[in-house]
């Protein structure tokens, strides 16, 4: 066998150690996210919607909201962004 087929096998070998990797990599990042919204929706709450108001510092009685998040529910259907021209 020549030097250029070992390093041929070599290389399919690491590709395909480094696939392998990735997908069980791709797995844990799934689990973990799957078990923090599972964990969040047990607790009550969202995952995603925090009740901090940043640095403002006004308390509205015991229960504050996240003042820097856009609204969710938009009414007008413009798109968010446009290209070209003014």
């Amino acid at each position: 066998m020549t030097a250029r087929e070992q390093g041929l096998r070599r290389i399919a070998a690491v590709t395909v150690g480094i696939a392998a990797a990735s997908a069980i990599g791709t797995a844990a990042v799934a689990a973990a996210a799957w078990a923090d919204t599972h964990a969040a929706r047990s607790a009550g709450t969202s995952g995603g919607s925090s009740t901090d108001s940043g640095d403002s510092g006004d308390a509205t009685g015991g229960t504050s909201t996240d003042n820097s998040a856009p609204s969710l529910s938009r009414t007008d259907q413009r798109p968010h962004v446009t290209s070209g021209g003014s």
